[in-house]
């Protein structure tokens, strides 16, 4: 449970198997311009990779295994070509998940004696140790602004984390000291210091609440639940203009199980946008990453009971409006983790056969 990072991924991916009935959404279905899916494949001898991140260059940051069957962090150029980030010295496997403008791409990896540790690769790809919270000896970077600023989270004890913030070059700040619930973790920081994140209760997040803090604050603010929805909930990004997005309970009246809808935070709103699901889908989405025009992506349900499909919110003057993007050939599963600011969306998505690899998506 200490890899929240990747865990997080197997719940999100995970939650079709929650689906409840179908639940008319408040988005509507609208065309795209035509897109296309490009399978950005695997190191030498790997056969499952995952896109985490994109900067406005076309860049893209993730993991792929290798023939060892371990994961290294990876970069893919914006034509397609795949570099090994490698790792610290002496451990045997990194992750990849954000990336800035610069080039910098952060994540984590293990040392020598198995100790998970929070990382940053430099556009050279020499690998630097963020370091951690005095007293602590673990970390996982989650993502990196283009100052420099790195969030992500330490482990405290068994079963409790601590949200963090690196300034670039310099200390760590503790960012969950202030939690009522005990753990936090951060996934997003935009350009001006804003951070994304969520906190939770016991190892299991039985409990879990969206959360933001205020550029260069230790204190977090709890972001308010989906009208008549439940009160689980996670903020996963957060765009320049101080958007944020991530997933709530859309009903709260569903025992032992929460459904949940992709929700939007803006500045200033009462509560969240319900930014719905696909037309006829289970009644379930998310949302992981929204860039400064206010693009969102992320994942729904469909109308096949155990398929999710990457989708594509957009605003007009009707309101907001979800669209599908492109399957691999046959494949029943895709997820967008994140889009630039240039609409370039990337993420996963599997085969026929099952087999997931990281995916671009382009027009």
């Amino acid at each position: 449970m200490g890899d929240l990072l990747r865990s997080k991924s197997v719940f999100l991916v995970g939650f079709v198997a929650v689906a409840t009935g179908p639940i008319e959404p408040p988005a509507n279905a609208a065309p795209l311009p035509k897109w296309a899916i490009v399978n950005l494949g695997v190191l030498p001898g790997g056969n499952t990779s995952r896109a985490t991140a994109v900067n406005d260059q076309g860049v893209v940051a993730g993991y792929s295994n290798t023939a060892k069957g371990t994961y290294h962090a990876v970069r893919w150029n914006p034509t397609g070509g795949i570099t090994d980030l490698g790792l610290l010295p002496g451990g045997t496997y990194s992750y990849a998940h954000g990336i800035n403008n610069r080039g910098e791409i952060v994540g984590y990896a293990n040392t020598a004696n198995g100790t998970d540790r929070a990382v940053r690769w430099a556009p050279n790809g020499a690998i630097t140790d963020l370091g951690t919270l005095p007293g602590r000896s673990g970390g996982y970077a989650a993502a990196i602004n283009d100052t420099g600023a790195v969030v992500g989270y330490t482990p405290i004890q068994a079963g409790v984390f601590h949200a963090v913030r690196w300034k670039p070059g310099g200390p760590v700040s503790d960012l969950g000291t202030t939690s009522p619930l005990g753990s936090t973790t951060a996934a997003a920081i935009n350009k001006s210091g804003v951070v994304a994140g969520t906190t939770f209760e016991g190892s299991q997040e039985r409990d879990y609440q969206a959360v933001t803090w205020a550029a260069g604050s230790t204190k977090l603010v709890a972001l308010p639940p989906l009208p008549g929805g439940g009160p689980h909930s996670s903020a996963e990004g957060v765009s320049d203009k101080g958007l944020i997005v991530g997933y709530s309970q859309s009903d709260r009246n569903v025992p032992n199980i929460y459904p949940i809808h992709a929700a939007l935070w803006a500045r200033g709103a009462a509560t969240p946008t319900d930014l719905g699901t696909l037309t006829g889908a289970g009644g379930q989405s998310l949302a992981n990453g929204v860039n400064a025009a206010g693009t969102i992506v992320g994942a729904s349900t469909t109308s096949t009971p155990g398929d999710n499909q990457a989708v594509l919110w957009k605003q007009d003057k009707t309101g907001w409006h979800i669209a599908p993007l492109p399957q691999l050939p046959l494949g029943k599963q895709s997820e967008a983790t994140a889009v630039n600011n240039k609409d370039g969306v990337v993420g996963e998505a599997s085969t026929v056969t099952g087999q997931k690899f990281a995916v671009r998506w382009k027009q």
